[in-house]
C-alpha cells in the first residue's frame, strides 16, 4: 500500500504513527476484525472481481480466504510496525533497507512518503493507493500516478482512494480525480496530434522537436516550457484540422463587457436557429444501446461563420489565430467549404428551462468549470454531441459526391459547429443568476463552440501545421533570449 499526502518529512512521521496506531487497534486477529473483512469482501472485492475479471480465479467466499489472513497479518506487521517511511531522512535508512524488491520481491508493508516515493521508486505488487497531494504541474502530477499500468491478472484488486476536495488556496479546492483524468486526456490528444503531424510532406517532417513547445503550450497551458528569462523560438502560425475538432477554451471569462460583445457577434447566427428541435441518436459510451439528444439547428454560409469567428475576443491575444488562418483559406484559396451546419444541443426536455439569448429562440444554458487558476474552460462539447457531429462529417466524407443531404444540410463540403451558451460555475445557482425576467444575461454567458471542418478542407500538400521563427536571425536555435 502506498500513502502519499505531503512532501514534508514531519507530515510523514505523523501519518506513519497514525496508520500504525490504527493497525494495532484494528484487531485483525479477532472475530470482529474477521467480520469487517468478510463484509468488505462481499460488498467490494467479490463484486468488483465478478464484474471486471470474471475469468480470473477468485475465492467463492471469505471463508476460503480466512486461513491466509493470519499469515498476511504477520507479514504486514513483521518487526512490530506495518509502516515504512520512504523519504530522504537518513535516520530511517535502516527501515528503508527492507524495500529491496530484488532480494525480497514480496514486501508486505504500507509505504508512507513524499517526493522520493512519487518519482522513480518502483513499488512491486502495489495494489492500494491513498493519494491526496496537490500540484499545479501536469508533468509532476503524472509522475505521481503510481496506480497506472498494472499488469494483467490483478487489475480487479487495485484500489485508489483519492482526494476530491483538496485545499489549493484559502478558498479553492482541487478534485484530484478530475485532474488526473484531464491530464490523461490532454496527453492522448497531444499524441494524436503528433501522429498526424509526423507524416512527411515533400520528404520533410511537418514538425521538428524545436517546434513542439508552442504546440504543448497550447494544449497543456499550465506547463511552463522554459525559464522566465528564456523563450522558445518557434511560433505556431497555422493549424489545419480537416475532419478534426477545433475546440478553443480561452474565453474572456473575467470580462463581462467582452462576453457581451462576443454574444452580440453571434446574434445573426443565433437568430437563424430553427424553432423545432431535431433528434440525434448516437451509440452509448458504455458500449450498449444508444443515446438520444435534441438540438436546434441551422445552416449558414462559410462567410457568415467566418465573420463571427474573426471578430471574437479571447483571454489571450492570438489564441485562436492559428486556426483562424486556416479557416480563412477555406473560401477556395486552400479548399472550399460551402456551408456550416450549426447544432445547439438542448440539455433539457423541459422547454421552461430554455431562455432566449440576444433575440434567439429559447436555448438551454450549459454549466462548465474553468481550469484552476487559468482563463480557460475545462471542456466544451459533450461526448455524445461530439460523436454525433463527427459522424456527420465522417459520413459525408465516406459518401463523397453522394453526400448531398445528410440531415438535409450536410454535404461533403459542409462543416459542423456545436454551439453552447455556457455559464461558468459548479452549481445550478450560476445558471439562475444568468437569467433575468426569462431572458439570458449575455454579459454572464460564454458563447463557446466546437468546429469540425469537412475532411475535404485541405490541399494536396497534406501539411497540417506551419511555424515561423520569432527571431528569424536565429532560426536554427530552439531557444533564444527573451526580448526586453
Amino acid at each position: 500500500m502506498l500513502v502519499h499526502q505531503s512532501v514534508r518529512m514531519a507530515d510523514h512521521a505523523e501519518l506513519a504513527l497514525r496508520i500504525n496506531s490504527m493497525w494495532h487497534q484494528a484487531g485483525y486477529a479477532s472475530s470482529e476484525g474477521h467480520a469487517r473483512l468478510a463484509a468488505l469482501w462481499a460488498a467490494d472485492f467479490a463484486a468488483v472481481s465478478r464484474a471486471t475479471a470474471p475469468d480470473t480465479p477468485a475465492p467463492a467466499s471469505y471463508d476460503e480466504l480466512r486461513p491466509y489472513i493470519s499469515r498476511a497479518r504477520q507479514l504486514i506487521g513483521q518487526g512490530g510496525n506495518p509502516v515504512v517511511v520512504v523519504n530522504g531522512d537518513s535516520d530511517r535508512s535502516f527501515e528503508q533497507m527492507a524495500l529491496d524488491f530484488d532480494r525480497t520481491p514480496h514486501v508486505w508493508k504500507i509505504l508512507v512518503g513524499g517526493t522520493k516515493l512519487s518519482r522513480g521508486f518502483t513499488v512491486e505488487g502495489l495494489t492500494v493507493t491513498y493519494y491526496r497531494r496537490t500540484t499545479r504541474q501536469a508533468d509532476t502530477l503524472m509522475q505521481m500516478g503510481r496506480w497506472f499500468g498494472f499488469r494483467p491478472g490483478y487489475r480487479d484488486l487495485v484500489r485508489l482512494y483519492i482526494g476530491r476536495e483538496e485545499p489549493m488556496t484559502k478558498t479553492a479546492t482541487a478534485d484530484l480525480y478530475e485532474a488526473f483524468e484531464a491530464i490523461c486526456r490532454d496527453e492522448e490528444l497531444f499524441r494524436e496530434q503528433l501522429a498526424q503531424y509526423s507524416q512527411l510532406v515533400d520528404g520533410r517532417p511537418q514538425l521538428t522537436p524545436a517546434q513542439v513547445p508552442p504546440l504543448v503550450a497550447q494544449h497543456l497551458p499550465w506547463i511552463k516550457p522554459s525559464a522566465r528569462n528564456k523563450m522558445f523560438n518557434a511560433e505556431l502560425v497555422e493549424v489545419r484540422s480537416p475532419g478534426k475538432p477545433i475546440e478553443p477554451a480561452a474565453y474572456p471569462l473575467d470580462s463581462a463587457a467582452a462576453l457581451l460583445r462576443n454574444a452580440g457577434r453571434w446574434e445573426p447566427l443565433l437568430k437563424v436557429l430553427r424553432h423545432d428541435p431535431e433528434p440525434f441518436t448516437v451509440a452509448a459510451q458504455s458500449g450498449s444501446g444508444t443515446r438520444t439528444f435534441s438540438a436546434l439547428t441551422a445552416s449558414v454560409s462559410h462567410s457568415e461563420l467566418l465573420a463571427v469567428l474573426g471578430s471574437l475576443e479571447w483571454a489571450r491575444e492570438g489564441h485562436f489565430q492559428p486556426h483562424l488562418r486556416y479557416l480563412a483559406q477555406l473560401d477556395g484559396t486552400l479548399a472550399t467549404v460551402d456551408n456550416w451546419f450549426l447544432i445547439a444541443p438542448q440539455l433539457s426536455q423541459d422547454t421552461r428551462a430554455a431562455v432566449p439569448l440576444m433575440g434567439s429562440v429559447p436555448l438551454t444554458l450549459v454549466r462548465r468549470r474553468r481550469q484552476e487558476g487559468k482563463s480557460a474552460l475545462s471542456r466544451i462539447a459533450g461526448v455524445e454531441h461530439r460523436v454525433a457531429a463527427q459522424h456527420l462529417v465522417d459520413e459525408a466524407a465516406r459518401l463523397g459526391a453522394e453526400a448531398l443531404a445528410l440531415r438535409g444540410a450536410v454535404g461533403s463540403r459542409t462543416g459542423v459547429v456545436l454551439l453552447y451558451p455556457l455559464v461558468v460555475g459548479d452549481s445550478d445557482q450560476v445558471v439562475q443568476a444568468a437569467v433575468t425576467r426569462g431572458v439570458a444575461d449575455a454579459s454572464k454567458v460564454v458563447m463557446a463552440f466546437t468546429l469540425i471542418p469537412p475532411s475535404s478542407a485541405t490541399d494536396s500538400s497534406r501539411r497540417l501545421v506551419r511555424f515561423q521563427a520569432k527571431d528569424s536571425s536565429q532560426a536554427e536555435n530552439a531557444i533564444v533570449d527573451a526580448l526586453a
